[in-house]
C-alpha cells in the first residue's frame, strides 16, 4: 500500500528534477490534488520527471515467484549446434577478408 491511500505497492517514485515523492499508480504525491500524468510533475511542471523508485523492497534471491517460476524442459538444456556455430565463424572470418586489413601486432624482420 502506498503512504497516500491506494492499494498497490512498490509504485513510489521520485521526480528526478525537484525530488518530490508520488505514487505512480494513484497520481497523488507530496502535493495537494493529482498529477496531471504520471510522467508530468506537479510541483516543478517538468515532463518525463519519473526518477527512481523509492520505498521499493526488492526480494531476496532465495524467494521465488509463483507468477516467473517456469518448469524445466529439454529446450532449455540443448547447446547450440555445430552448423550454427561453424556458420558464425565463417561470417566473422568473410568479414575480416573483406576489409583487407588485419588487426593484431606486425611481425618485426
Amino acid at each position: 500500500m502506498c503512504r497516500w491511500g491506494c492499494t498497490t505497492t512498490n509504485t513510489t517514485y521520485m521526480c528526478k528534477w525537484c525530488g518530490t515523492r508520488y505514487c505512480r499508480e494513484c497520481l497523488r504525491g507530496d502535493f495537494l490534488g493529482l498529477m496531471p500524468e504520471p510522467t508530468h510533475c506537479r510541483i516543478c511542471n517538468q515532463k518525463r520527471c519519473q526518477g527512481n523508485r523509492i520505498e521499493y523492497v526488492p526480494r531476496s534471491k532465495d524467494e521465488v515467484d509463483p507468477k516467473t517460476q517456469k518448469s524445466k524442459s529439454a529446450a532449455g538444456m540443448r547447446t547450440r549446434s555445430a552448423a550454427a556455430s561453424a556458420k558464425s565463424s565463417r561470417s566473422v572470418k568473410s568479414a575480416r577478408g573483406k576489409s583487407g586489413k588485419k588487426s593484431g601486432k606486425k611481425k618485426k624482420k
